[in-house]
C-alpha cells in the first residue's frame, strides 16, 4: 500500500534522527571505554555492537539495542577495578549480598534489579582475581557513567601498580 508523500517524508525525518541518535550513542560508549571497538556485522543480538579484548583488562562487549539500551558482558577484569567502579558507580552495598564495598566483599556474585528501569546487574568477583560485569536493559546514560567508571578504576589501578613498579609511591 503506497504512503502519501508526506508521511514518506517523515518517515524518512525519523529514520535519520533514530540514526543519528544510535551513532551518537555509539560514541558515547568509545568514549566512556576507549578500548571499544566496532563488532564485524553481523552481531547477532543487536544493530550495534561494539567489542574488546585486552591482556589484562579482559574482554567483552557492549550492545545497543533498538529501544535506546545497553548491555554489558564483560568478563576476565581484575576485581579490584570492578569493585572499584561498581562501588564509585553505585555507592556502598547497593547490590545484594555485599553489606560494604564490593573491594571487601570477597569472592561472589552479586546482583541489582532496577525495577524503574527493567535493568539486571551482575556483577561476579573471581578467586583467581579476576571477575565479570553483566548488565542488560540498562538507559544508555547509566551504560556510559558504568564504562566511564570501569575505565577510570583501570587507569588509576594501572597507574598505582606502575608506580609501585618503579618505586615511587604514585602521590
Amino acid at each position: 500500500m503506497p504512503m502519501q508523500p508526506a508521511v514518506v517524508q517523515a518517515l524518512k525525518e525519523w529514520q535519520k534522527a533514530f540514526d543519528n541518535t544510535q551513532e551518537a550513542a555509539t560514541r558515547a560508549m568509545r568514549t566512556a571505554f576507549p578500548l571499544l571497538d566496532n563488532a564485524p556485522r553481523p552481531t547477532g543480538c543487536c544493530d550495534v555492537m561494539l567489542q574488546y579484548e585486552q591482556t589484562g583488562a579482559g574482554s567483552g562487549k557492549v550492545c545497543i539495542d533498538l529501544d535506546g539500551r545497553g548491555t554489558i558482558d564483560f568478563k576476565d577484569m581484575p576485581n579490584e577495578v570492578i569493585a572499584e567502579a561498581i562501588d564509585d558507580a553505585f555507592g556502598i552495598a547497593w547490590f545484594d549480598n555485599a553489606d560494604g564495598p564490593l573491594e571487601d566483599a570477597g569472592p561472589g556474585k552479586y546482583y541489582y534489579d532496577d525495577e524503574t528501569t527493567s535493568a539486571e546487574y551482575e556483577v561476579a568477583l573471581g578467586k583467581d582475581g579476576t571477575g565479570a560485569v553483566s548488565v542488560a536493559y540498562i538507559p544508555i546514560l547509566d551504560c556510559a557513567a558504568l564504562l566511564d567508571a570501569l575505565t577510570r578504576a583501570r587507569d588509576r589501578q594501572l597507574s598505582e601498580h606502575a608506580a609501585v613498579s618503579d618505586g615511587s609511591s604514585g602521590q
